[in-house]
């Protein structure tokens, strides 16, 4: 779905460039316009506040440079007026019931314009249902409103849809509203709720097989991450029983201290960034904190453009 790559490309950016200063008391929470989608068996939100990604220090050259958007992205800026990196608003990707996804998209656009582009440019069946004009591409559907587009399974789409049309917002899950308020405000990006070793695959988080056999246990889990002049990152992850939890836990304060051993004289920005890692566990729970320092990041990022450089 072509609609959703620039929002897609852009949580790939953020989950893997964050910040870090000092965190509010306040708590997060999910905002009204994206809240009314979201039906009673929602299994987990993760959310990405593009506006205030924007604004921060760290992200600001992403934002301005357009060589990171792929190729055919110009003809849809052209014809839409829609340029992800400027309009983009929030993302909520959420889990629902069996393991269905579902995206909500908040962004400027044209609603016009876009749904002229998707019936000139992209193959996809229309459906209408409950009133609501369905953009359908085998079983995956999305659909556009005023500065919002659904996409996902098209079961999620049209639970969103019900949802919708509902007078008031049904609760969430109470452990999922639980997992939201241990979320301190000020983070960017953040995600809560049921989690398995499939869900890890699902957005790229690959492994050897005795490690993603350990994941297997894994329960659910919170992370949340603020980005400035730096990083400042926390995951959470609750497994079925305490001996999981430390054997994760162990295998990855053992790869932290087998890299450090192999960086340090050769590597030292990367022996930094490495120190700026921490694993704990505790009972069933694992503990990763990532504090990183702006500078940092940029010496590791011009390390990386001169390896690359050097390998051609």
């Amino acid at each position: 779905m072509k609609w959703f790559l620039g929002a897609l490309i852009l949580i790939e950016i953020a989950m893997g460039r964050a910040a870090t200063a000092t965190i509010p008391a306040a708590t997060a929470f999910i905002d009204d316009a994206s809240l009314r989608f979201l039906p009673p068996d929602t299994r987990s939100v993760a959310v990405i506040d593009v506006a205030a990604l924007r604004n921060s220090p760290l992200m600001q050259d992403v934002f301005n440079r357009k060589d990171l958007l792929p190729a055919h992205w110009a003809v849809i800026m052209a014809s839409t007026g829609f340029d992800p990196q400027r309009d983009l608003e929030k993302i909520t990707v959420a889990k629902i019931g069996t393991g269905d996804s579902l995206a909500i998209v908040r962004a400027r656009f044209d609603k016009f314009k876009v749904e002229q582009y998707l019936k000139d440019h992209v193959r996809s069946e229309v459906e209408v249902y409950l009133g609501q004009t369905l953009y359908r591409e085998g079983e995956s559907a999305y659909v556009l409103f005023d500065n919002t587009a659904l996409g996902g399974q098209a079961r999620a789409v049209k639970k969103a849809i019900d949802q919708m049309q509902l007078p008031g917002s049904q609760p969430l899950h109470s452990d999922l509203i639980a997992a939201i308020q241990t979320i301190e405000a000020g983070n960017q990006v953040w995600a809560v709720g049921d989690l398995s070793v499939n869900d890890l695959s699902n957005v790229g988080v690959r492994g050897p097989a005795p490690a993603l056999e350990m994941l297997k246990s894994l329960r659910n889990g919170t992370y949340q991450m603020r980005v400035d002049s730096g990083i400042h990152a926390r995951g959470v992850g609750n497994f079925a029983d305490a001996e999981s939890a430390k054997n994760v836990s162990d295998l990855a304060r053992g790869a932290i201290a087998i890299a450090k051993s192999q960086v340090a004289k050769s590597q030292p920005e990367l022996l930094h960034a490495l120190d700026g890692i921490e694993v704990t566990n505790s009972r069933a729970t694992l503990t990763v904190r990532v504090e990183e320092s702006g500078d940092l990041l940029k010496k590791l990022k011009d390390l990386k453009t001169t390896i690359e450089r050097n390998f051609r």
